[in-house]
């Protein structure tokens, strides 16, 4: 018989699994409502959602999986997530970015997005997740150091895709 009390605690995996879920749907609705024939349609919402919700998604995998986790590491894993992010965006948009001569249309870039958002998220919670796990620190920064070329391989798939 599972106690209430241990069930829903507050460092329990369960809680930061239905965060996890919820942050993952909100980025998805909020790229939804940003999407075509909107009226409230802004680059600042689709910054936010390709940029910061997946560093967020990772931090809270990264803090999930490891044993104990110091501010100070949560911080750093956070900021290394948020730049690798903006270069591996800037990469790819000079190594992939220039490929049609014309705008493929709202719908064909919401689901650029959407694949973006997902991939962001995929990638950098998978390489997080895997570095919370390892005990060796060498590993483990070497896997957090990863990330940019991670972010470059997801990008590389969505726009060759899309």
């Amino acid at each position: 018989m599972v106690d209430v009390h241990t069930r829903y605690e507050i460092g329990n995996e369960r809680l930061l699994d239905g965060f996890i879920v919820a942050l993952l749907v909100a980025g998805l609705a909020l790229l939804a409502l940003n999407g075509p024939y909107s009226s409230i349609r802004d680059i600042r919402i689709e910054t936010f959602v390709l940029t910061v919700l997946p560093v967020v998604l990772a931090v809270a995998a990264y803090g999930r999986v490891a044993p104990s986790v110091s501010p100070l590491e949560t911080v750093v894993v956070a900021i290394w997530g948020y730049y690798s992010i903006r270069m591996a965006g800037v990469t790819a948009y000079f190594l992939f970015g220039a490929q049609s001569a014309s705008y493929p249309g709202e719908l064909a870039e919401l689901w650029t997005d959407v694949a973006l958002f997902l991939g962001m998220a995929t990638v950098l919670g998978a390489l997080y997740s895997a570095a919370a796990k390892v005990d060796r620190p060498l590993l483990k920064w070497g896997l957090v150091g990863a990330v940019p070329l991670g972010q470059l391989v997801a990008y590389a798939v969505v726009l060759s895709v899309a």
